[in-house]
């Protein structure tokens, strides 16, 4: 086994870490920063990047630059249009009614565009590393559904990656906390990124971190903190200048930019100024917009969304049947739970300072990276035992929601329930597995459906039929269901009903690898071609400065072999072989004239 990277693959931006002997370490990325940003870009041609320069394309080409599509990921095109909000690039409706994201002339997944983010990070951490890197740990928010889960492993098997574990975010905070301080206490995890929040409460120790609780919304996150900001902003351009730029894509991109940035300063200072000038014109002219925010109006703006999150953190509390006052430790997550308000009311709720020793954007890439490194077999295992984010069940007569599995229940679990026929003779059972909390069967998420076919005949009610559940460390759900008359038993693995199949799946892991590799060799042609500039300025400047000092047949040498140059250069077709050969020439015959030059030099 080599090594295990974990990665935190956030909404807004993902981190990447690695175990160095015992200590936990951040992978720097090929800019040289520690966040790369989960953002995808495409230019006309098709070409696409990933990270800094595709977040800079978003002021400028909306439409052609995916973010924030961890929010998309494992949603159905009608709950992802009810429960967020759809962002600048066209967002449309599978034949499964999965969502797709199109750009650049083709349609893509969510799972493939987040294999994009993770080829990235897998190659920066190869880069970084100087090693193959084929194996990670992947972290998800603790309330994403089983159909996310299984989406964000496909996204790693799409980008080559062999997805060793999928841990929830929170735990991975506290499998740092543990590794770092290993004392007893119970804590609470406040995990609020870009597009999630999540509360968890767990009981550690030296060598145990056992998950009590946990909460969450997966529509909530600063995004829409930021959305707050930016309707804002559009009140206020509009009652000055009589101007709706809703419909403007490039304006709201940078009016969300803009609120990012405000939201960022607010944390620190007081008061903020949004200076955008040019935002739009008309016939009057350029229109500008300058205005200030005050932490306090700010606070007032989002207070409904800061409450949600409070609201989450007393039910995790009842759910888990602790008083605040129980809890240790409050450990902050994610870049959200730096604002002040923030702070303050959990503070005020938990009754206790909060624990700030842990950086909120690295903690989970960091915790992942140690459960690498317990997979690794590199550090002490800790036991970790998580819990179920919701109730897991079958639908059965009337529509009704039956749970076997309840909600925070400790993982991995399995159950079984008999269920029965409801006409008589019938010889087929359909199985509907759901998640969530609600009785009625049709309120809560379906992870898949299957028959049991040829059980034996008999009256209604009579037929016993075990349906077995069984969920994994991952949180990924196995059914099963067998006839106990007959022995006739079907059972699967409960893949996303609106994701990708395991064809799908090999077709777009293919072409991933087919097109990481024409982009590696895309970017070492660019290399090559500007090696051979370079070489074709030092030749020029070298015959401008020793032209007297070269004979003719020289200079004309020369000058062919620099028309050749240049004549390669604006060739299309020029490919890495023959720019090799071209380089490797103009520097030979560059060191033959330099080596003449210096001999005559001498004799003189």
């Amino acid at each position: 086994m080599g090594r295990i990277i974990g990665i935190d693959l956030g909404t807004t931006n993902s981190v990447c870490a690695y175990m160095d002997r015992n200590e936990p370490k951040i992978v720097i990325n090929e800019e040289g920063g520690r966040i790369t940003p989960s953002v995808v870009g495409f230019t006309k041609v098709g070409e696409r990047f990933v990270g800094d320069i595709a977040k800079r394309q978003m002021l400028i080409n909306p439409e052609a630059t995916i973010h924030s599509v961890k929010r998309l990921m494992g949603r159905t095109f009608r709950e992802a249009r009810e429960g967020i909000r759809l962002v600048d690039y066209r967002v449309t409706a599978g034949p499964g009614g999965e969502c797709l994201v199109d750009v650049a002339g083709r349609s893509y997944t969510p799972q493939e565009v987040s294999a994009m983010i993770l080829q990235k990070i897998k190659k920066s951490a190869e880069d970084f590393l100087g090693e193959a890197v084929t194996e990670a740990v992947i972290t998800v928010p603790a309330y994403f559904t089983d159909r996310q889960r299984q989406a964000t492993r496909d996204a790693g098997t799409i980008a080559g990656l062999n997805v060793l574990r999928i841990i929830n975010e929170p735990t991975a905070a506290a499998l740092a906390y543990v590794h770092e301080r290993g004392r007893a206490s119970t804590i609470a995890v406040y995990d609020w990124g870009g597009g999630t929040f999540d509360i968890s409460l767990l009981d550690v120790d030296r060598d145990v971190a056992e998950v009590r609780a946990t909460r969450g919304n997966n529509a909530l996150g600063g995004a829409d903190i930021d959305d707050r900001i930016v309707e804002w902003l559009i009140d206020r351009f509009r009652s000055e200048h009589t101007i709706d730029v809703r419909e403007d894509k490039i304006v709201m991109q940078r009016l969300r930019d803009a609120a990012e940035r405000a939201k960022l300063e607010l944390s620190a200072a007081p008061s903020t100024e949004v200076h955008l000038p040019f935002l739009v014109s008309d016939q009057h002219g350029p229109r500008h917009l300058q205005a200030t925010l005050t932490r306090a109006a700010f606070e007032a703006l989002a207070e409904p969304l800061f409450q949600k999150t409070i609201e989450e953190c007393r039910k995790v509390l009842a759910d888990a049947k602790i008083d605040p006052r129980d809890i240790d430790e409050v450990i902050m997550v994610g870049g959200s739970s730096r604002i002040p308000r923030v702070q303050q009311l959990v503070r005020e709720l938990f009754g206790k300072a909060l624990n700030k020793t842990f950086n909120p954007d690295e903690v989970v890439a960091i915790g992942a990276a140690i459960q690498g490194g317990m997979l690794e077999g590199e550090i002490k295992s800790v036991t970790l035992l998580d819990v179920t984010n919701f109730s897991l069940g079958i639908e059965i007569q009337g529509r009704r929601f039956a749970p076997l599995i309840p909600k925070n229940t400790t993982i991995p679990a399995q159950k079984s329930q008999l269920v029965s026929t409801v006409v008589d003779n019938q010889r087929t059972v359909k199985i509907h597995v759901l998640q969530g909390e609600s009785l009625d069967a049709r309120e809560n998420v379906s992870l898949g459906e299957f028959e049991l076919q040829d059980i034996q005949p008999g009256p209604r009610g009579v037929p016993r039929i075990t349906v077995r559940f069984a969920i994994d460390a991952n949180g990924i759900v196995n059914v099963s269901a067998k006839d106990q008359r007959s022995g006739v038993e079907h059972e699967i693995s409960i893949d996303a009903p609106h994701g990708m199949s395991r064809v799908e799946l090999e077709r777009a892991r293919d072409e991933a690898s087919q097109q990481a590799r024409v982009e590696e060799e895309s970017k070492e042609l660019k290399k090559l071609r500007q090696e051979v500039e370079q070489e074709l300025v030092k030749l020029e400047t070298f015959l401008r400065d020793r032209r007297g000092l070269l004979p003719k047949q020289d200079i004309f040498e020369l000058e062919q072999a620099l028309k050749r140059g240049r004549m390669a250069l604006v060739k299309a077709s020029a490919d890495m072989k023959n720019l090799q050969s071209l380089l490797g020439y103009l520097q030979r015959f560059h060191a033959h004239l330099a080596e003449k030059v210096r001999q005559q030099a001498r004799t003189h």
